[in-house]
């Protein structure tokens, strides 16, 4: 008779998913649900948060690639009108 070696013991806690792994998931479901309540081409979300007075910006799109990337051009373009809408009434404003 022959005696095998103990088998080592597994971890069998459950696995905890990383934060962030689980925050772009929940982010994608609801880029997946805009598209198919409102039957959108193309979304993107843009996100900030700041934690230790450092800034991190993350994004997720959905939808075909050249629409998403002309949506952001034109995001850029609204962004930039607006800036420019600010910058007059402040010198309006001296």
């Amino acid at each position: 008779m022959s005696e095998d070696a103990p088998k080592p013991k597994q971890d069998r806690r459950p696995s905890v998913p990383d934060p962030a792994t689980v925050e772009a998931a929940m982010v994608a479901q609801s880029a997946r649900e805009v598209v198919e309540v409102i039957g959108a081409d193309a979304v993107l979300i843009v996100w900030t948060k700041q934690r230790r007075r450092k800034t991190s910006i993350s994004m997720t799109s959905l939808g075909n690639a050249l629409t998403v990337k002309g949506l952001m051009a034109w995001i850029a373009e609204k962004v930039e009108e607006e800036a420019d809408e600010e910058d007059d009434d402040e010198d309006d404003d001296e």
